[in-house]
């Protein structure tokens, strides 16, 4: 038993979970399978790197919502 009262076993075991949300403003996102929280402002944060919906950083603390523009390479189309 370690000294917090819970076996080594219990602790790994723990470590493992994927607790569920606990406030309504919580829940489990689709895409990444993180837990994340909707913000007061409308944005969500918690989505693991590489997930859509992830805020992107602008540098001094600020954040942008998720890009939605689609991104090409500009080639020529096969339809010509």
């Amino acid at each position: 038993m370690s000294s917090v009262g819970i076996s080594h076993e219990e602790l790994r075991v723990r470590e493992r979970s994927r607790p569920k949300p606990t406030t309504s403003r919580e829940f489990r996102c689709d895409d990444c399978r993180a837990r994340c929280t909707r913000m007061t402002d409308g944005t969500e944060a918690g989505h693991a790197k590489g997930c859509p919906h992830r805020l992107r950083r602008l540098g001094k603390g600020q954040r942008a919502p998720p890009s939605t523009e689609i991104v090409t390479d500009g080639g020529a189309s096969d339809d010509a």
